[in-house]
């Protein structure tokens, strides 16, 4: 059943009441706080459109003060984290060495290409960082162009690996760094199908209408015989 108030028709007594109509309150500051809770509790019932203006108002301006509390956090956060770049690989936490692996054979090549560039090989490092967490994080949002770019990061980061990695285990940190890349492609390319969309026409071609032809024979009509007019009166004999 509907919680929607019917209108009470008009009686000698009472005017006509609408379910939009206020409540009548007594005066003072108490009328007043009724009326402003009465209003509170049909705004659900009536919706936005016929909310009261001072709720649409305040519920602009609650809704403006959480998105901008929210960006001012993430805002903050990704500003801080870009003052703490380079991030510090916790390689002291890795027992397997497989983050090692990946990450000494980047900064020893960053450090042995950068010698004859502008740009030294922290900030060549902190770049490398900040567009593969960017990257990744952006992927999984779908966004097309970041996931392009993790995809030429990876490919990048392999072939660092490839270069900086002595023989004979070169090809082995190649491999660990193709599978980690493959691994975190879970995440950066989620949703992401090679399938092509099959698109099934399911219109189904109509038969043409048969055509109906009718041929109707009439009865030709007989001559008939006319006497030849004289102007003389019919005989009244």
């Amino acid at each position: 059943m509907s919680n929607i108030p019917t209108p009470r028709p008009a009686t000698d007594d009472q005017p006509f009441t609408s379910p939009l109509s206020p409540v009548p309150a007594p005066g003072g500051a108490r009328g007043w706080l009724r009326a402003r809770f009465h209003e509170i509790d049909t705004a659900s019932t009536h919706g936005w459109s016929l909310m009261a203006g001072w709720l649409r108002v305040a519920a602009v301006i609650g809704i403006g003060l959480v998105l901008l509390l929210v960006a001012y956090a993430v805002g903050t956060t990704l500003l801080d984290l870009g003052r703490a770049l380079p991030w510090k690989a916790p390689l002291d936490r890795d027992p397997t060495g497989l983050l090692a692996t990946i990450d000494q054979p980047v900064r020893h090549y960053l450090d042995l290409h950068t010698h004859t560039l502008p740009v030294n090989a922290t900030t060549a490092y902190a770049t490398w960082q900040a567009v593969g967490a960017a990257s990744l994080v952006l992927g999984y949002l779908r966004f097309s162009g970041a996931r392009l770019t993790w995809v030429l990061w990876v490919a990048a980061t392999v072939a660092m690996v490839w270069s900086a990695t002595p023989e004979p285990g070169r090809p082995v940190a190649a491999g660990v760094t193709v599978l980690a890349g493959a691994a975190l492609s879970l995440i950066a390319l989620h949703g992401l199908s090679l399938t092509p969309a099959l698109y099934v026409d399911a219109h189904t071609p109509t038969a043409p209408a048969p055509q109906v032809h009718v041929d109707v024979h009439l009865p030709k009509p007989e001559a008939t015989a006319y006497k030849p007019y004289t102007s003389q009166p019919p005989s009244m004999n």
